[in-house]
């Protein structure tokens, strides 16, 4: 349900729920030409070795009732801290954002608690206990990542900015990405992670995402932007309502992007409880500069046909964008 077109024309966009910092003379780093995802440099693999051993007369038997102590190792906690994720975490401790996850029964790795105590599993149990099992091959997720870029900020911070595209024929949701940052020697330098700014993605749809370093090391040559998560939306589907960007128009003004349009409620029987919509801006090359995700406005609830107004300014980086996309999502109205 989105409309795309060039400034100076009304165009619809894809939109978003982070405000990206204004950027003055700020530097954009974008990766070098290579495969989706991966870093544009190579990186070694470590490997691996075992030994053997044997005797040459049979130990006497211990006494019956004797028995071997078992030694329990003290188990590492970690207290979440702000802006912390479970991606991160992991990667600090080196073990798989997976069973750190089992580890602690977290439902959602999204919702996290300053002050939450997590126990750090150790990787080495699983891999002893599952190292004769034979594991299936991940099957790729049906998602393409575009349109990236990285921005310094005047405080030292670094933006990943970009956009997912579900490239099957089925409705996505929970869409997380981790980016990592690479040193000169193709060692990981730092991680962080994100969720795609809309919470539904349908075939053919896509979304912005914005990865923020607040301390990223001083020097880095590659990144990788990988997709670690994306689901079925299944049930979840029917709790959404189809709207529509009927119109819009943008209209940059320094270094900020003015939205103003108006979305409509296509469907025939369901009103809207909750509105909103993301806006994309895109420089000549394709790549994301900013985005942002408003609210709608509405009385009570969008009904069936009914149309309301919205407008956003958010900001965005380097040169005025060369176009823009919208989106808009509602949520069936609580009775």
């Amino acid at each position: 349900m989105s409309k795309r077109v060039a400034f100076g024309i009304c165009l619809t966009a894809l939109a978003i729920t982070l405000l990206v910092a204004a950027c003055q003379e700020m530097q954009v780093i974008t990766p070098e030409p290579g495969s989706e995802g991966t870093p544009a440099r190579g990186t070694s693999a470590p490997t691996a070795t075992s030994m053997p051993g044997m005797t040459s007369t049979p130990p006497p038997l211990p006494p019956a009732d004797t028995a071997t102590p078992t030694v329990t190792p003290t188990p590492v906690i970690y207290i979440v801290q702000k802006d912390d994720s479970l991606y991160s975490i992991a990667f600090e401790y080196g073990i798989s954002p997976d069973l750190l996850q089992s580890a602690n029964n977290i439902e959602d790795p999204r919702f996290l608690s300053i002050g939450q105590e997590l126990v750090i599993p150790a990787e080495q149990e699983t891999a002893d206990t599952t190292s004769d099992l034979l594991l299936p091959t991940p099957t790729p997720l049906p998602l393409e990542v575009r349109g990236v870029a990285f921005y310094e900020t005047p405080v030292g911070s670094l933006w990943c900015l970009g956009e997912i595209v579900n490239t099957s024929a089925i409705t996505l949701t929970n869409v997380q990405l981790l980016v990592t940052l690479y040193d000169n020697e193709g060692q990981p330098a730092a991680s962080a992670d994100a969720f795609a700014a809309a919470d539904l993605v349908p075939p053919g749809s896509r979304s912005p995402f914005g990865v923020l370093f607040t301390a990223p090391p001083q020097t880095w040559a590659n990144p990788q932007v990988s997709i670690i998560r994306g689901e079925m939306a299944g049930g979840l589907e029917a709790a959404y309502v189809p709207i529509t960007v009927a119109t819009v128009t943008g209209q940059p003004t320094e270094s900020q992007l003015q939205v103003n349009g108006t979305v409509q409620n296509t469907s025939a029987t369901q009103a809207a409880g909750y509105v909103y919509v993301i806006a994309t801006a895109y420089n000549a090359d394709g790549l994301v500069t900013g985005f942002r995700q408003e609210k709608v406005a509405v009385e009570g609830a969008l009904a069936p046909g009914a149309t309301a107004p919205f407008s956003m300014l958010f900001s965005f980086h380097g040169e005025a964008p060369a176009n823009f996309e919208v989106v808009a999502l509602g949520r069936v109205s609580a009775e």
